[in-house]
């Protein structure tokens, strides 16, 4: 299929793909090949996840497809353009000339495998249906409004989802509807109950590509719920990877970065423990917000943030080697101790002026580093791109120099990634497991590290790294235009081959490229 990237300029060929439209609250993937339950439409209404359509399937054989930007594209057949695109209230349908689709009718809450039986109550008014689904001692209503000639249709068929499949998904089959069909040049899908949120002005950058790349982050933000974690099943705020995320951003953010701070800061008490609401614990929440704080900001809170670090200090004791079950980023594996914790920590301690005791843990750390007191596994991971991100001074350079090419020995992978443990660990899986989590941190590769060894390497020796670069950059733009989500980057691939798998669209995964575009990080640049 070619795809067209309008804002970039910039053409392509790609066989399977997930054409990936956002704004903020509710967001639609589209298969051409495959089926997955997390396809379709989902809107958020009071904090609740809801999948209100399944498809629309046209008649017209597809010739490319037009990425006008974020929400929007246009589908392009031998005869007529067809526009799909995301407005404030819902997902829109427009045509040139009157096409033929059909709609298919899955309904449910986010994570339930459960079964519909029937396609609820129907109203029918001119020009408008209204269903209204019922969902686990809940209601909520699709309204489907169009011009042109659109019939009920109420045929029930049995679908597979061979997407997930490939995760070793549980929920491989499931009866769904094929409701409306017919002839239309507008149609306009939308829950009446979904809160509308406003576009957010957003700064322009000379480049085209971190213009494109920006508006894609800022796709999963609204003021209301923060970031979203990653499409379509992470569409929660999770504190880590909203806060790692504005580690990321640059002076013309600053703006926005600091009103969701300061939301941090006047809510410490009921987040700082914790990944997100529901209770999660977390290492390093606490922080990741003082990391992301200037020094206005730091004076302003320094008592209120002095408290909360001997509350963290009771939980979280960085002098054993002790960290609670599932509270580092690393969530599926025990970690007694995490380097990138203790790179925060350090910080922490420099940002809060605790020169001393930072002097002191400093030299904790070198003499631990060098006595074992680590477990082996975490010389074997590429959380140190990530250490390197927060303080370059930490070590000396033939230190670092020596844990770089420790890692590009013992975890590049030929394709352009980093493994998350070596793949000559005895617990390496080469193969992404899916929805059995034994695979994730022990031998995927996550882009949002790959994006940080890109920083990392282009900082502290270009030339000696160079060719690396280039396939950790080859890479990680492929995954962005030509595969899963077309123009959003994936959360992970398989060691063994590169894919975008897990979730299609990751936060962190687009912010972390943020970090190497003023390297002149674009398609046919020459590094300097």
């Amino acid at each position: 299929m070619i795809v067209n990237y309008q804002e970039l300029k910039k053409t392509i060929d790609t066989n399977s793909f997930i054409l990936a439209l956002v704004n903020k609250n509710h967001w639609f993937l589209k298969s051409f090949d495959l089926k997955s339950v997390y396809f379709g439409y989902w809107v958020i209404v009071d904090d609740n996840v809801y999948k209100l359509i399944q498809d629309i399937n046209f008649s017209e054989e597809i010739k490319s497809i037009e990425i006008l930007d974020e929400k929007s594209a246009i589908i392009k057949c031998a005869n007529n353009n067809i526009k799909v695109f995301l407005d404030a209230q819902g997902l829109v349908i427009e045509s040139e000339k009157p096409t033929f689709i059909s709609i298919d009718i899955d309904y449910r809450i986010l994570y339930s495998n459960k079964i519909n039986q029937s396609l609820g109550k129907i109203i029918f008014q001119e020009n408008k249906y209204i269903l209204v689904y019922y969902l686990e001692n809940e209601e909520i209503s699709c309204e489907f409004y169009y011009e042109g000639m659109l019939k009920f249709v109420d045929k029930n068929f049995e679908i597979f989802y061979d997407y997930d499949k490939k995760r070793n998904s549980s929920f491989l089959y499931n009866k769904i509807f094929k409701s409306f069909e017919g002839y239309v040049t507008y149609l306009k899908i939308y829950n009446s109950d979904k809160k509308t949120t406003e576009d957010l002005l957003i700064p322009n950058y000379k480049s085209k590509f971190k213009n494109f790349l920006i508006k894609r982050v800022f796709s999963l933000f609204n003021f209301n719920n923060g970031f979203l974690a990653g499409l379509p099943w992470f569409s929660q705020r999770w504190f880590r990877d909203e806060l790692i995320t504005l580690l990321f951003f640059d002076k013309k953010l600053e703006n926005i970065k600091k009103q969701i701070i300061e939301n941090y800061l006047e809510s410490l008490e009921e987040i700082y423990l914790l990944n997100k609401k529901d209770g999660i614990l977390a290492a390093d929440t606490f922080l990741l917000i003082v990391n992301n704080l200037d020094d206005d900001l730091v004076n302003m809170y320094k008592n209120k943030l002095i408290k909360y670090l001997e509350n963290w200090n009771s939980v979280f004791n960085m002098y054993k080697d002790s960290l609670p079950a599932k509270s580092t980023w690393m969530d599926t594996i025990e970690r007694k101790r995490a380097i990138e914790i203790d790179f925060l920590y350090y910080n922490v301690l420099l940002k809060l002026n605790f020169n001393l005791e930072a002097k002191k843990f400093k030299t904790f750390l070198k003499s631990r580093i060098k006595s074992g007191f680590y477990e082996k596994e975490e010389f074997l991971r590429p959380n140190w791109f990530f250490c390197y991100f927060l303080n370059n001074n930490f070590f000396e350079r033939e230190e670092l120099e020596s844990i770089f090419d420790d890692l590009i020995k013992n975890n590049f992978l030929k394709w352009g990634g980093f493994s998350s443990l070596s793949f000559n660990h005895k617990n390496f899986q080469n193969s992404y497991t899916g929805e059995d989590p034994s695979s994730y941190h022990q031998g995927d590769s996550w882009f949002w590290i790959n994006n940080l060894s890109i920083f990392s390497l282009l900082n502290f020796d270009f030339k000696k790294y160079k060719k690396i670069i280039s396939r950790l950059k080859s890479a990680t733009l492929k995954n962005l235009l030509f595969k899963g989500a077309l123009g959003y980057i994936s959360e992970l691939s398989s060691a063994k081959m590169l894919e975008a798998e897990g979730s299609p669209i990751q936060l962190w995964s687009l912010s972390s490229l943020i970090l190497s575009l003023d390297k002149k990080f674009i398609f046919n640049s020459k590094n300097k």
